[in-house]
Formats: C-alpha cells, sequence, structure tokens
C-alpha cells in the first residue's frame, strides 16, 4: 500500500495542470511502485542467494566422493581336515602255544588280520565264504626227510542272513558234516564278533598222544587262509591271482614232549 507521503504527493500533483501535472503524476506512480516491487522481490532474491551458496561455482572443484574403509576379500571356507586313514593290520600268527591234555596234543594261538574289502562286501551280499587252518607235525629227522606223524584241518564256514540280520559260524573237521562229527554253528549280531571267534583258536586238538615219542623232536607247521577253491566258479575265475582275495598266514616251531611237560 502507498504510504501517507505518497499520498500527499499524488494530490499536490492533481493540483497542477499541464506537463508539470503528467510528470508530477509519473514520480508518484514510480514511488508508488518501486516499494511494492522491492518487498516483493526480497524472499526470491534470498532464496536465490541460497541456491548460489549451496551450488559449486563455476570454477570450483566438485567434491571428493567420501573414502570407504577398504573390504577385505571374503575368506575361503574352512574345509574340514579329513581324517588319515586307518593302518591295516598286518597278518600275523602269535605264538604257538602246545599242551599235552590226557592222551592228546593241543594247540591254541591268535591270529591278527582284517578282512579285504571285495571280501566284506562279498559276505554283506550273502555269499559264504570258508577260512581253513590246518596243523602238520613232523618227526625231525637228520639222515632223512622229515616224517609227517599227524595232520588236523579245522574249517569255519561264515555268511550273512539278511532276514535275520546276523551272522552264521559254522565250525567243523571237513565243510561237509560227517557223522559224529557235526558242525557246530554259531549266531552273532556283527561280523566282528563272528571274526574274534575265528582268530582265537584254543584248546584244538591237533595230534594223539600214541603217535609221538617223548625221545625225539617234532615240528608243527601252521597255516591259515580263505579257501577260495570254496567260492563260486564264477567268483573263483575273478579271485584268481587279485592279492584283494588273498589271506594266507603262517607260523612253525619245534618242540618235544618232554619240554612240554
Amino acid at each position: 500500500m502507498p504510504s501517507v507521503s505518497t499520498m500527499a504527493f499524488i494530490t499536490r500533483c492533481w493540483q497542477k495542470r499541464g506537463a508539470k501535472a503528467s510528470a508530477c503524476l509519473r514520480r508518484a506512480l514510480i514511488w508508488s511502485i518501486v516499494p511494492l516491487l522491492l518487498i516483493a522481490g526480497l524472499p526470491q532474491v534470498g532464496a536465490a542467494a541460497n541456491d548460489a551458496d549451496e551450488a559449486p561455482g563455476a570454477g570450483a572443484q566438485p567434491a571428493a566422493p567420501p573414502v570407504s574403509a577398504p573390504v577385505a576379500p571374503p575368506s575361503a571356507p574352512i574345509l574340514p581336515v579329513p581324517a588319515a586313514p586307518a593302518l591295516s593290520q598286518r597278518p600275523s600268527v602269535g605264538p604257538l602255544e602246545l599242551r599235552r591234555q590226557g592222551d592228546a596234543l593241543e594247540l591254541s594261538a591268535r591270529l591278527r588280520f582284517n578282512l579285504p574289502e571285495p571280501v566284506r562286501d562279498a559276505l554283506y551280499k550273502g555269499l559264504s565264504v570258508i577260512f581253513t587252518a590246518e596243523a602238520v607235525i613232523y618227526r625231525e629227522r637228520w639222515w632223512w626227510l622229515d616224517a609227517r606223524v599227524s595232520r588236523a584241518q579245522r574249517q569255519w564256514r561264515l555268511v550273512y542272513q539278511p532276514l535275520t540280520q546276523r551272522w552264521r559260524l559254522s565250525l567243523g573237521a571237513t565243510p561237509s558234516a560227517k557223522a559224529g562229527n557235526a558242525a557246530l554253528a554259531q549266531f552273532f549280531d556283527s561280523l566282528d564278533e563272528a571274526l574274534a571267534v575265528i582268530q582265537h583258536i584254543s584248546q584244538w586238538r591237533v595230534a594223539e598222544g600214541s603217535a609221538l615219542d617223548a625221545d625225539d623232536t617234532y615240528r608243527v607247521e601252521f597255516h591259515f587262509h580263505l579257501d577260495t577253491d570254496k567260492l563260486p566258479r564264477p567268483l573263483q575265475i575273478g579271485a584268481l591271482g587279485d592279492e584283494d582275495w588273498e589271506l594266507d598266514l603262517s607260523r612253525q616251531r619245534t618242540f618235544s614232549l618232554e619240554r612240554l611237560d
């Protein structure tokens, strides 16, 4: 709105005439409009000044982006170290223990062996495997070949029964039962239990006392092996010359009846 002084100036201009009145009116209009324009333009000027402060100048360098901390590369996942495979047990026979029991000679021994993996697979598939132990006694003679005085053989037939999930171990002097010499069968819940019985030979009667002389020196040769000849014919061909099917243990010792007493 025009001020009081401006209105008074316009009234004085109306009182004049001619060119002086026109010039006076123009001055009055200018004096009344300029303050209005100044008042209306102040917010725009302030906003423009703020924009000028915020915007970078023409010659100013753009601000450098913030430097982020270096990110470490993702570490490789830590894989579990596989356990070292257990060392296979070397097949061996413990000391041969001989003792006289009544009119007979008995042998005891400990066997140490692990079944090869192909043999274990065949057993779990229901294939029966036969192990054979043999003890041969010779009378030593310095002037000629040693004379064989006794030979004993023992066989174990091991088979897995999937229906009952048990192991059947048959023990006999021969693969087939004979009159008065029937095979003895035992059942086990695990393969290790059945093998423990095979590996522990105790009080095995290997010779009659009447065949031995107290004054002579004898040698007993013990032999244990997996009998591949009793396997099915196709498997016999595959096992021929295959070390995975070879299980052979031997040991011998000399003795005399006098030293056994």
